[in-house]
């Protein structure tokens, strides 16, 4: 992959003047196409779908919640209430320049509007009649009550009454339209409110209010921003205006909102900006140069433009919150620019750098976008074009990011000491050696494991509001004068119809009366008792028709005259009266109900598309919300909705949807390691910080007291990404140092460092900030971030280390997941079994003789043979010799190389006494058993336990000795103690040699895993005592016996190591190194295995070899697996295959010498072997025995000296004449 970059760099280098104009070219296209982009700006995108919330959005979108402006006038003065109309009529002539801004203004009701309304009503007063009101009809007409009637109407019209009042009485002396304007009572705000001087005040007369009902919604801050400044304006001189009088405050949702915008701008003003110049300065300081800001915006800003014109092409509109939100999430990117920029100006090679930085920078790309692509199985719209935008801006940026910084950037290239600044210094600081900071850090993780699942996410957005100081004044106030500002719920009937909504609603209206006189609401505003449906109104009628029969009509005109007659009314003083009685009542239609500015019906409906809604406001207390709410969408085809609930449920949907997005985000970045790395283990590992992080961070929200909310949990998803990307950069590093040695983690943590620095700075900052909202992001961002750069810096390569690198160091071999656990299955299985048979068995032992010892015996050695077997991946196999029984006694020898060692040859027999080492004798798992069956610790000496020994012999006993005394950490047969010998010798016993194999790679000395591999146990020929060709006593013996056995084990090894033998121990030995490293020792071995096998038989098992070589050591090690005598000088002219040789684990093990000149060899050279093309031959002046070419172009000599003793395709050998 980098090797793309590399050309690319190389070719835009070549040709700057046309780079820079198709970099404005396409930047300039991608401007032209994103001004093209349709934006949706409707809150209800991130809604998640369902059915219920189809229909929840559906409403929302068409309905007007009446986000007011509450203004109070307050009564300061011990004076009537007249001031207050006053200064009311005063605020009303000083917002009338404010038109503009304002919709309607209500709170004031002037004659006009009364008239208008009454007529209306008395015009048509059927409709506004119910079954109640016609029983307090029937009671009005009683002879009795129409003269007191008109009694009290003359009275009314003979005293300084208004001409309003007098109009009424004329129309209607029984007062009937009164019994339908009750209904119109249903408008009403509260009934803690009352009429005065056409004012609406407070019952005690000494608060007045007025609503003001803007015309731009709450969440259009710009254009309310100059409303509310010019409103505070107005209420500041009218406060002077009227000092001691009167005082004027006001609450409401568009003044909050002006408030959260001034004062996340404030915040941003004073955090964001001196954060910004710091980083500015920061980073220039660090890079010593003053373009490097713009340097490491630059790719941010290309990338961004390049995504907004690939969504153009994909989308027809996109959600504006999701670029908002996206804005955010990709300050990411800027990380990118920042590694590079540091790498380069450690590393100044361009070639070396792109090999170090793209895959890191690529992976953690991917990761992220990846993550965020997860978002489109997300049920929102928004999240959807959220996670599409910062899926493109993320990749778009690494790339960008990899061409345009170093073709800009330009570090020095003298020789300089690179801890020179305090952030250099911080990163080189090797954190992961400071065995506080790592005890520490455990701490505050197991801690946070008990704490994390018990964080809280905080659903309540009006928590992160900001509120005013006297906002709130505001607010407390109206809670003392009234249920305003308790908590209100909107029910909503809707229909596909007009008649169908407004029957719904009706039925609804029944509902809520009636709940209002059982005490489960405090009130509510309804059209639904005086707005209905044709049918409703139909029916109304028909009720007034069949009430008012002709009789009654004429009777009650009668008494009206009768009775008017005695005060001086004439006969025609009743006609209008008359006329409401034999009007021909028709029905009205919504714009006859319009027409009455009083009934406000545009507040209360509203249709789009044929989907009609009528909404009606309810207030009811706290404790009776979810019942009430539960009732209305059970019962009726309504819509409740709390707004504040309707916020909380939605962010809980989001919450849901943002667990399910870790959940496929994490899945996701697992297999997008995976392919990168190719490797399950490296991946775990990567992953372990990223998961580490997001328990510790939620594990001190837990302790402190915090709670998770919207914004913060966006931020989280920041600070994963921060902390994959880490990972994955760190992971680089230590495979690095894993592969060649080299330690680049300082190089690699300083770019990390100012990554934080930049996420700190930029976010962290807003720490300072009063918004709630900014204040808790800002919050658990810091949290988050040092969490994250503690655990990536401290344990991350500390885990890395003890894991991988460091058992390298000692000479051990990589492990995997799969070795770990079998191994540790095995281990666990033997060391329980053991101490059973140790508890158990010893007991029966020692009163056990004869069969039943025997029978024991054999127990324990199936039982050591199924620990063997508890590995399914290690192959056993026992070669038994047909001429032997072990039914004579005799002294067994076997190689040494394992623990595995004893466990093999329990295989072959079980009448067998070890001669066995303290440690065994005094095990805790076996030591019990081990003294029991008579197991002789060979630290006493001989010579004390002869006694013993010869008894257990005499019981049909054989006695196991392990001659080389030690294990061995090759498969080559060691030089033979004597002890074996003069035990034979002294009992007069056979020498019984058994040949193990395999063990010293299944479990290699010093090592407590066991390797996929086989274990060959092999019986050999018995050694007669009475045999003098192999010597006359037990010296000459020890010697004879030696060198047979060690001849004999040759040929078992030439019968069981082929060509795949040491395969898996090659590829273990370069596990977790560069995939380059791996992948080109995989392929050289699948193609040249054979050749490697066959130049093994030309090589003698000790010889001293000068390899010249153009590979990563993995012939050298071959050489040295078949044959660890051998001593090998290796000249890699390449540095880094060099060094990667190097820092084989087998190294340690071997005779293995890499040298960087020739004349470093301090060893006669038997053999020159060469496999690589490029070297010369003349290059050395002293030609050994024997040359040997593999796979070499140049495979011929010019020299009579040499004769080609061997010959192929692949391998040619020479040898001196």
């Amino acid at each position: 992959m980098h090797r793309f970059f590399i050309f690319l760099y190389y070719l835009i280098s070549r040709n700057k003047i046309l780079s820079v104009f198709t970099a404005l070219g396409i930047a300039a296209l991608c401007l032209f196409f994103a001004s093209k982009i349709n934006f949706e700006e409707d809150i209800n995108q991130i809604i998640p779908k369902n059915e219920k919330s189809d229909l929840t959005a559906k409403v929302l979108k068409q309905l007007n919640f009446s986000d007011k402006i509450i203004v109070i006038i307050e009564n300061k003065s011990s004076e009537d209430s007249f001031q207050l109309s006053e200064t009311a009529d005063t605020f009303l002539r000083k917002i009338e320049p404010l038109q503009r801004y304002i919709g309607t203004v209500q709170g004031k009701v002037n004659d006009n509007e009364i008239s208008e309304t009454f007529d209306f009503v008395s015009q048509n007063l059927p409709l506004f009649l119910n079954e109640n009101d016609y029983k307090e009809i029937q009671e009005k007409l009683g002879k009795d009550s129409i003269a007191r009637r008109i009694e009290d109407n003359y009275i009314s019209l003979a005293s300084p009454t208004s001409l309003v009042t007098k109009e009424f009485i004329k129309k209607d002396p029984l007062g009937l339209t009164f019994l339908g304007i009750k209904k119109l009572n249903a408008l009403n705000i509260s009934k803690d409110f009352k009429l005065e001087d056409s004012y609406i005040v407070t019952k005690d007369g000494k608060n007045l209010l007025l609503f003001i009902d803007p015309k731009n919604k709450s969440n259009d801050t710009k254009a309310n921003e100059t409303f509310v400044d010019e409103l505070d304006t107005i209420k500041d001189n009218l406060n002077k205006q009227f000092k001691g009088k009167t005082e004027i405050s006001y609450f409401g949702s568009p003044v909050i909102a002006v408030a959260n915008a001034k004062q996340i701008k404030k915040d941003i003003q004073n955090t964001v900006v001196i954060s910004m110049t710091v980083l500015l300065v920061l980073l220039i300081y660090y890079f010593r140069n003053f373009f490097t800001p713009i340097i490491v915006f630059l790719p941010t800003v290309f990338s961004v433009l390049l995504a907004l014109m690939v969504l153009y092409f994909i989308k027809d509109k996109i959600s504006a919150i999701s670029l908002s939100v996206g804005a955010i999430l990709i300050g990411i990117t800027i990380d990118y620019a920042l590694h590079i920029l540091t790498h380069y100006k450690h590393n100044n090679n361009i070639e070396e750098l792109y090999k170090e930085i793209t895959q890191p920078i690529i992976l953690s790309s991917a990761t992220t976008a990846v993550s965020f692509l997860c978002l489109v199985f997300v049920r929102s719209e928004a999240l959807k074009d959220l996670g599409l935008f910062a899926a493109i801006t993320v990749i778009l940026s690494s790339v960008t990011a990899l061409i345009i910084v170093p073709q800009l950037y330009q570090p020095k290239h003298t020789e300089e000491n690179h801890n020179t600044n305090f952030i250099d210094k911080i990163g080189s600081y090797p954190y992961e050696k400071n065995k506080p900071l790592i005890i520490g850090c455990s701490i505050v993780i197991l801690a946070c494991l008990f704490g994390f699942r018990h964080v809280g996410f905080n659903e309540d957005i009006g928590d992160l509001n900001y509120i005013p100081k006297e906002m709130k004044i505001s607010e407390a106030k109206l809670q003392k004068l009234s249920d305003i500002t308790s908590k209100s719920i909107y029910t909503i009937s809707y229909g596909n119809s007009e008649e169908q909504a407004l029957a719904r609603n009706s039925q609804l209206n029944t509902f809520l009366e009636q709940e209002k006189k059982e005490g489960k609401i405090l009130s509510y505003n309804s059209i639904g008792g005086i707005v209905l449906s044709e049918k409703d109104q139909q029916k109304k009628i028909t009720e007034w028709k069949n009430f008012w029969n002709d009789s009654k009509k004429s009777q009650t005109v009668s008494e009206l005259v009768s009775n008017g007659n005695k005060f001086g009314f004439n006969s025609s003083a009743f006609d209008n009266f008359n006329e409401i009685l034999n009007k021909n009542y028709s029905t009205l239609t919504i714009r006859d109900y319009e027409k009455v500015k009083a009934l406000q019906i545009s507040e209360f409906m509203s249709h789009e598309k044929d989907f009609y809604t009528v909404s009606n406001v309810v207030k009811v207390d706290e404790n009776k919300r979810d019942a009430f709410i539960k009732d209305i969408e059970k019962k009726h085809n309504a819509l409740a909705i709390d707004r504040q609930q309707m916020n909380e449920n939605f962010l809980g949907l989001l919450k849901r949807d943002f667990n399910t997005l870790i959940n496929y985000s994490l899945l996701a970045i697992i297999l997008t390691i995976i392919v990168f790395f190719r490797n399950f283990e490296l991946t775990v590992l990567t992953m372990f910080p990223i998961v580490l992080t997001g328990v510790v961070t939620a594990g001190l929200l837990y302790f402190m007291g915090l709670e998770l909310n919207i914004f913060s949990t966006v931020v989280c998803t920041l600070v994963f990404g921060v902390g994959d990307d880490f990972s994955i950069f760190l992971t680089q590093a230590m495979q690095k140092e894993h592969t060649t040695g080299k330690n680049e983690l300082p190089t690699y943590r300083t770019s990390i460092i100012l990554a934080v620095f930049t996420t700190i700075l930029s976010i962290g900052s807003l720490i300072f900030a009063k918004h709630p909202a900014l204040h808790s992001l800002a919050l658990v961002a810091l949290i988050g971030m040092f969490s994250v750069i503690i655990i990536t810096s401290t344990l991350y390569p500390f885990w890395f280390r003890l894991l991988i690198t460091n058992r390298a160091k000692k000479g051990l071999s990589p492990i995997t997941f799969r070795l770990l656990i079998v191994s540790v299955i095995s281990f666990l299985y033997y060391g329980l079994g053991g101490m059973l048979f140790s508890a158990v068995g010893s007991f029966f032992v020692k009163n056990s003789k004869g069969k039943t010892l025997d029978i024991i015996k054999l127990i324990l050695a199936k039982f050591l043979t199924s620990v063997l077997y508890s590995n399914p991946f290690v192959k056993k196999k026992v070669i038994k010799n047909p001429n032997e029984d072990f039914s004579k006694p005799a002294v067994i020898i076997a190689n040494h190389t394992s623990f595995l060692d004893t466990l093999a040859i329990a295989m072959a027999t079980h009448k067998i006494i070890y001669l066995v080492n303290d440690w065994v004798y005094k095990s805790p798992v076996f030591g019990k058993l081990v003294r029991a069956l008579g197991f002789y610790p060979v630290s006493q000496g001989i010579e004390n336990g002869m006694d013993k020994l010869k008894e257990k012999i005499a019981q049909g006993y054989s006695l196991v000795v392990f001659p080389e005394a030690e294990r061995s950490y090759t498969n080559d047969v060691k030089r033979f103690h004597k002890g074996a010998f003069y035990l034979a010798e002294q009992f007069e016993l056979d020498v019984l040699p058994l040949y193990i194999h395999g063990n010293s790679e299944v479990l290699p000395k010093g090592d407590f895993i066991i390797y996929d591999g086989s274990i060959t146990v092999k019986v050999g020929d018995r050694i007669s005592k009475d045999d003098v060709a192999f010597g006359k006593n037990y010296s000459e013996r020890t010697k004879k016996i030696n060198a047979y056995y060690r001849d004999e084990f040759a040929k078992l090894r030439e019968e069981i190591e082929d060509e795949n033998y040491f395969k898996k121990q090659l590829f273990l030995s370069n596990l977790y190194k560069d995939n380059e490293v791996v992948t080109e020792v995989k392929k050289d071995f699948k193609t040249n295995k054979s050749v490697y096998f066959e130049l093994n038989k030309h090589i003698a098992t000790d010889a001293n070899i000068l390899h010249i070589s153009d590979d990563f050591g993995q012939k050298d090690v071959l050489l040295t697996l078949y044959q660890a005598s051998r001593r090998v000088f290796s000249w890699i002219r390449n540095d880094e295959k060099r060094a990667t040789a190097a820092h084989n684990y087998l190294v340690k093990r071997r005779k293995i010498h890499y040298i960087k000149d020739l004349s470093e060899v301090n060893k006669s050279i038997d053999i020159l072997l060469i496999s690589d093309d490029s070297f010369d031959l003349n290059e050395i002046q002293v030609l050994p025995e024997t040359i040997i070419f593999i796979n070499s172009k140049n495979s011929g000599i010019e020299s009579e000296n040499y004769t080609l003793e061997f010959s192929s395709e692949s391998l040619k050998v020479f040898k001196t004449k």
